[in-house]
């Protein structure tokens, strides 16, 4: 009879793992993991990802697994270790009155040490360790376990379903798999601090994470900064400031800085011949026109339709608050980005 109880507590105690195993394997596993696994035709990964999609009845089913198990190895298990444990209790001369109650005991303590390593800790840890790894392994037996016992897993999840509903709050099948920027903002961070990311690759992923919400101020050359030329310079102005400044677009002016008329390209240079000639209307290139409330992100969008690199930054009555060039916009994204014509101690365009 000892035998046979052994026996049925090591089988109680390795559904008990078994259970706990699925449970963490469900709860940690990520989907983008095994989407392509599925694509490919494997039918565990399949099973695994329709056990994702009904989290709270795979998951019940799960607690109803282990708490049958644990019951059954708390009925099974310690009367036949204690059993086990008499004969050696006896042996040592403990009284007769006591030998019951110390072997019971003591079977008590091994069997609950078992149970917490063997059965929770340790598949716990592995699911954890590799949790897409251990639900393909166990996705086919757990199917198997839910099907067979659906109704009774069915009711115990809607029921407590309704326990949730009674609380206010709206039960859910499946783990939100979206993150906000802020929650992302926490992920890099601790990634960072871990060592998985380096510094350059934090700042990078941060402020693509921040680009959207930031204004096209943040990015913009302001007024007092921009280098212009007026309408109606020579050839040969326009090239003594990019060769003095580096920069490869200068904004041309009329009256002042809130009448821009456009920009001449560096490249535009080329063609125009004597150094005292005038600067012609024809060279000049349109500038975008955006205002100061308007978001990095709409600027480059807007940027990208027009095809156009250069943009200036309005307040609400016209006048110029600054400029931003399609390079300013990526240093949000990217960091400094300095070609051969850039200057150390150059601002704008």
């Amino acid at each position: 009879m000892s035998a046979g109880y052994l026996a049925t507590a090591v089988v109680l105690l390795g559904l008990n793992a078994f259970f706990v195993a699925v449970e963490f394997a469900l709860v940690t596993s990520r989907r983008e993991r095994l989407e392509p696994l599925a694509a490919e035709g494997r039918g565990s990964a399949r099973l695994g990802l329709a056990a994702m999609g009904e989290l709270s009845l795979q998951l019940a089913g799960a607690q109803l697994g282990i708490t049958m198990a644990s019951l059954g190895l708390g009925f099974v298990g310690e009367p036949a270790v204690a059993r086990l444990l008499e004969p050696l209790f006896e042996a040592v001369r403990l009284p007769s009155g006591a030998v019951d109650a110390v072997s019971l005991g003591v079977a008590l303590a091994l069997v609950s040490y078992l149970h917490l390593v063997l059965g929770e800790m340790v598949p716990k840890n592995l699911a954890i360790a590799g949790p897409e790894r251990t639900l393909l392994v166990l996705a086919r037996p757990n199917a198997v376990y839910v099907r067979t016992f659906r109704p009774v897993i069915r009711l115990l999840n809607d029921l407590a379903s309704a326990g949730v509903r009674l609380l206010g709050r709206e039960p859910r099948d499946e783990l939100a798999a979206a993150h906000t920027a802020e929650e992302l903002s926490m992920v890099l961070r601790a990634s960072q601090e871990e060592g998985v990311i380096d510094d350059f690759e934090h700042e990078l992923l941060r402020g693509a994470l921040d680009f959207a919400d930031r204004p096209v101020t943040a990015a913009m050359v302001p007024r007092e900064q921009i280098v212009a030329v007026p309408f109606g310079c020579t050839v040969g102005d326009v090239e003594r400031i990019v060769d003095e400044r580096g920069h490869s677009r200068i904004p041309v002016t009329g009256r002042d800085l809130d009448d821009l008329l456009g920009f001449i390209h560096v490249k535009d240079l080329l063609r125009l011949g004597r150094s005292d000639a005038l600067v012609p209307v024809r060279t000049l290139r349109r500038m975008l026109i955006v205002r100061d409330d308007r978001t990095l992100e709409d600027v480059l969008l807007r940027m990208q339709a027009a095809r156009l690199h250069l943009a200036v930054v309005v307040d609400a009555e016209r006048h110029t608050l600054g400029m931003v060039s399609l390079e300013d916009v990526l240093e949000v994204l990217v960091g400094d980005i300095r070609d051969e014509s850039d200057r150390d101690e150059s601002a704008g365009p």
